[in-house]
């Protein structure tokens, strides 16, 4: 049981990283105060002045994302810069309330836009926001400004001591706790096909099979990126090491249809499986033992039928236990060919990677855009604020400013509002219960607040609402060590965080607008788009006769491109990606279909083009490249008519089916090949119908 759980726990977090992040939010917020707190007693300044060290060190830990560890050193160093300024001016023009209200609306301006320069300014700006943020909170006077300078200077350093030496997340560390992870979420994903097996009628249990799936995938992705930084490898080394991680993963994607086509079986399978899939520890030989034994029970019953699919669902799960065993190997730069290791280059960021450059000016740009909103959905939140709270009103403008954060439309910005409300109404309420409890044991004050921290940061990419719950239980806290608690403070939080949430929402729906579903658009082309250059590159490669194994860098970009159009469409479907009742619902499984059957085509492709002859050779370059022009009709790029193409690709298809029944021998690579390329086009066209570019017509099934 206890195993069990702890392969949850790794399995819901790939490589430790929430968990490593967190600890470093807490570690480094506990240092700076264990620094700043004697420092100020000493010199007899007031302690809150600690605090603004403490938000210096938090920012430095998790809004610090450069591409290099270099890059990320020098920001963590400038991140006290903004933050005096910041300080500087909000304790200056704190007198003249107008002047101090049109310098922190600039401030915020300034904040967001300076985001189009990259992931430096990013922080630089964010950490900048909240220094003028704290400085209306603690109303510093002049004379303290050298003191929270110094503290601000504490943060960085502590959070560069946890960040680069402490805690440092060298490539091999990440790797060796991907790889855990993967062992984990192969056991988590088996476990969730057991209990699917044992409940066949359960929509959650079917969704929950596919989630398990999708973070297994995304794991994989992110090992993959880790694998370039890998030093004393060389290019050999990187590429073994990339392979096995796509076993595993196709190993479990195709343990899935078997299983599934088994468990909706009329004859009653699931007696049958159940046994089987108990076997999540075994030596692999035990799968295919045990899967035949069942087998021969099953067809003595009379379905010879069922009993080939369990044989065959055995098979798959040997495959996995196989793949995930040898990705638990060791594998070093002794095992690869000789020769120096090769450079890695630089690091991509993934900030950088989510959007390509924008050649837009003014308005359209999305940076412009995004501060114009922010700002105004700020001003929104003075107005809406003062009028519930004279002196605390700045806490609508921050949430006005962080709901902004991270998210590309209307929709997004929607969910992340209501996530922020929910959250700060239930922390209100826990920390009302938690610091009547607490306040005035300052020991025990500092420890939850640091508890709730962790917890805060352990949630955070997870659930916002999670995040904003804990944060606000902190503040609770906070407010009993600063002497000002009361149920009133926390209510007027409440209602602060409410009016900021709206100011959001109206700045997005009615300031320069972007809506979900263009978004959704653009990563659907996108998506697209990768997939015709994938297949492009498959035909160049299978032409000149070269290997194909570079395409698994295309399917990894295949694969993100899917990951960032079903997270833009998170907003429309409530996470149902394998729901059939809408549109966009259908499109994302069509595609994820798509991405799935490409990724196997990778492995099989290589052998198929060793194998043919030069007239076969040229027929399945043809198709490889009609279906990239397939592809593209579907995007605003086309320039041929769908149908013809479909027409063409279908005809292709069809020839090679041909080809492949006239070899002597069984089921070959080629079988396997024209296969795949069977579905990746019946997938094209049923997108075409979908996009309403393609004739509403029957197609025949695949042989």
């Amino acid at each position: 049981m206890w195993s069990e759980w702890w392969n949850r726990f790794v399995a819901s977090d790939p490589a430790l990283r929430r968990f490593r992040t967190a600890v470093r939010v807490v570690s480094s917020v506990a240092l700076t105060l264990l620094v700043m707190l004697p420092t100020l007693a000493w010199l007899g300044l007031a302690l809150p002045s600690a605090l603004i060290g403490a938000i210096v060190a938090i920012q430095s830990s998790v809004a610090v994302n450069d591409p290099t560890e270099r890059g990320k050193l020098i920001t963590t160093l400038l991140m006290p810069l903004p933050t005096t300024v910041s300080l500087t001016l909000a304790t200056l023009s704190r007198p003249i309330p107008f002047l101090s209200v049109l310098i922190f609306l600039v401030v915020i301006f300034t904040a967001t836009y300076v985001r189009r320069f990259g992931v430096r300014y990013f922080a630089l700006g964010f950490v900048g926001f909240f220094g003028y943020f704290f400085a209306m909170f603690l109303r510093p006077s002049l004379s303290q400004l050298p003191v929270m300078a110094l503290a601000a200077v504490c943060g960085a350093l502590a959070a560069c001591l946890l960040r680069f030496v402490l805690l440092r997340d060298d490539p091999q560390g990440v790797l060796r706790r991907g790889r855990r992870t993967i062992r984990a979420q192969v056991h988590a994903l088996l476990h969730t096909v057991r209990d699917l097996a044992e409940h066949p009628g359960s929509t959650t249990r079917r969704r929950r099979v596919q989630s398990r799936f999708t973070r297994l995938n995304e794991t994989a992705l992110m090992l993959e990126g880790t694998v370039e930084q890998l030093t004393g490898i060389d290019e050999r080394g990187r590429t073994r090491l990339r392979q096995r991680l796509l076993n595993v993963e196709l190993a479990a994607e195709n343990l899935l249809t078997p299983l599934t086509r088994a468990i909706d079986h009329p004859s009653g399978a699931v007696p049958a499986l159940t046994p089987l899939l108990y076997l999540l520890r075994t030596d692999p030989a035990e799968f295919r033992n045990a899967a035949k034994r069942v087998a021969e029970e099953v067809e003595r019953q009379g379905s010879a039928e069922l009993a080939m699919t369990v044989r065959r669902l055995g098979a798959a799960l040997a495959e996995l236990a196989e793949a995930t065993s040898e990705l638990g190997s060791d594998y070093t730069a002794d095992e690869s060919a000789s020769g120096p290791p090769e450079s890695t280059g630089t690091e991509q960021g993934t900030d950088e990677q989510d959007e390509p450059p924008d050649s837009e000016t003014g308005l359209r740009r999305l940076e412009v855009r995004t501060a114009v909103q922010v700002t105004t959905a700020a001003a929104l939140a003075i107005i809406g604020g003062q009028l519930v709270s004279p002196n605390r009103w700045y806490w609508a403008v921050i949430t006005a400013f962080v709901v902004f954060i991270s998210v590309n439309s209307r929709g997004e910005l929607l969910v992340r509002a209501w996530q922020r409300t929910a959250g700060t109404l239930l922390g209100v309420l826990a920390g009302i219960l938690v610091a009547s409890q607490v306040t005035g044991y300052l020991a025990t004050e500092l420890m939850l607040i640091l508890l709730c921290l962790f917890l805060a940061f352990y949630f955070i990419g997870y659930s916002y609402a999670a995040l904003t719950f804990f944060i606000t239980t902190a503040l609770g806290l906070l407010y009993g060590i600063l002497g000002t608690f009361s149920v009133a403070v926390l209510e007027t939080r409440l209602v602060e965080t409410a009016i900021g949430a709206a100011a959001g929402v109206v700045a997005a729906v009615l300031i320069l607008p972007t809506s979900t579903r263009s978004v959704v658009r653009s990563r659907s082309e996108d998506f697209l788009l990768q997939l015709r250059d994938l297949l492009h590159r498959a035909g160049g490669d299978v032409e000149a006769d070269r290997t194909v194994s570079g395409l698994r860098e295309d399917v990894r970009e295949l694969d993100d491109r899917f990951h960032r159009l079903r997270g833009s469409a998170r907003p429309l479907t409530g996470l149902r990606v394998r729901s059939q009742g809408s549109r966009l619902e259908r499109e994302l499984t069509m595609a994820s279909g798509c991405a799935y059957y490409i990724r196997n085509l990778t492995v099989v492709l290589g052998n198929s083009a060793e194998m043919i002859d030069e007239d076969t050779r040229n027929r399945l370059v043809e198709l490889l490249r009609c279906m990239a022009e397939a592809a593209e009709a579907l995007t605003d790029r086309g320039t041929r008519n769908f149908d013809e193409i479909a027409e063409e690709m279908l005809e292709r298809t069809e020839e090679l089916h041909d080809i492949a029944e006239t070899l002597p021998s069984g089921p070959t690579s080629l079988h396997r090949t024209v296969y795949l390329l069977d579905r990746v086009g019946r997938i094209l066209q049923d997108l075409g119908r979908e996009f309403g570019v393609a004739e509403h017509r029957e197609t025949e099934p695949a042989r």
